[in-house]
């Protein structure tokens, strides 16, 4: 490890996941990152300001327009040795963008350059109830070619955020870039970010619950997915990061096996829908802790997910993953089945506060 201090830079830092992880790294008394000094790339100066007045010196807000202004982001990325990226998953060019950028890095300094990329397990999900697509694997990230697999879908249907994702593997692997993907399950919990609080699965069938009055689910609710607290994921983060600083990344994957899961626990959508339901009727919020089914094109509009494919993926599929990486690396994620309940008492409470303004 270098004397110097590590250049990072952090997309996403006013965001669910990269508000946590900011949080983390800043409090982290690992020597390589007990002074470390963070650069977010941000859009908007109000965004600047709130950066600064939350962690001070700590960080370091570098202004872009947004997501397309892909000339400013290479500019930054190249002033950068190790980049966390959480912004929206959905956007390649942006992505692939920090790729290059240390890519200029690489070439300029001679030495190796890091990223780790955030992604979903939306990427492996089936469409159960339309029949569009059928899984019943479970996936292991270090056993399966993941990436081989989610090549193979992309062919089928091209998904944008498994194609972000494959995009910043293939360039990777074209600029010598080292990679690392995070592909995360349901994410819940309130963490210990700054900014945004609340994540998207979670709400999402709190806002139908309180809409309706009772709890709903997408088809019958059999889906089964993974579950990780944001916080649990905060530390994956911070654990890779520091395996990259501290020992070049000699322990992880990187490229077209460098695909990580971050899943701890396992739920089926009935199970979130009843606790959401229960959590509500606890608050007071709902006269019952029923839940009842709605077809595909009521959940497009009660869930707010646009269309009905979407709203099968994200919230009625089945995608089952085992973290096997992260757990060899050391990752021992402590919330469990309590903080999941307690997961949905906080978003029912934030959900109805936000709703009271």
């Amino acid at each position: 490890m270098s004397s110097s201090q590590p250049q990072i830079l952090l997309t996403g830092s006013t965001g669910y996941i990269g508000g946590n992880i900011l949080t983390h790294l800043v409090n982290s008394d690992a020597p390589a990152l007990k002074n470390a000094t963070i650069t977010c790339l941000v859009r908007g100066e109000d965004r600047i300001q709130q950066l600064n007045d939350a962690y001070g010196s700590r960080v370091k807000p570098e202004l872009y327009r947004d997501l397309d202004d892909t000339e400013r982001t290479i500019e930054v990325a190249s002033q950068h040795d190790y980049i966390i990226n959480t912004t929206l998953g959905f956007h390649p060019e942006s992505a692939a963008a920090l790729v290059h950028g240390l890519a200029k890095r690489k070439q300029s300094s001679g030495k190796d350059v890091f990223m780790i990329h955030t992604s979903g397990t939306s990427n492996m999900a089936d469409y159960p109830i339309s029949g569009e697509y059928l899984e019943d694997r479970e996936f292991d990230d270090e056993k399966d070619d993941i990436y081989g697999y989610e090549k193979m879908r992309n062919e089928k249907f091209a998904y944008p955020q498994r194609t972000s994702e494959l995009g910043v593997i293939d360039a990777s692997v074209e600029t010598g870039v080292k990679t690392v993907v995070i592909m995360s399950p349901t994410i819940y919990g309130v963490g210990s970010g700054h900014f945004n609080k609340s994540s998207i699965q979670v709400p999402s069938f709190v806002q139908a619950t309180l809409k309706t009055g009772h709890g709903v689910v997408p088809g019958e609710g059999k889906g089964i997915w993974d579950n990780v607290h944001v916080e649990d994921l905060a530390d994956l983060y911070k654990i890779v990061l520091l395996n990259m600083i501290e020992k070049d990344g000699t322990d992880l994957p990187f490229g077209k096996r460098g695909i990580m899961f971050s899943g701890n626990a396992r739920h089926t959508w009935g199970e979130l829908a009843k606790g959401v339901a229960e959590a509500a009727y606890e608050a007071g919020k709902i006269q019952s802790s029923e839940v009842k089914s709605v077809t595909l094109d009521e959940g497009a509009e009660l869930f707010r997910q646009g269309s009905k494919l979407r709203v099968e993926l994200s919230l009625a599929s089945n995608s089952r993953t085992n973290s096997t990486i992260a757990k060899r690396l050391g990752w021992k994620p402590t919330r469990g089945a309590e903080a999941w309940k307690e997961g949905f008492r906080q978003e029912v409470k934030a959900f109805s506060e936000k709703q009271a303004q």
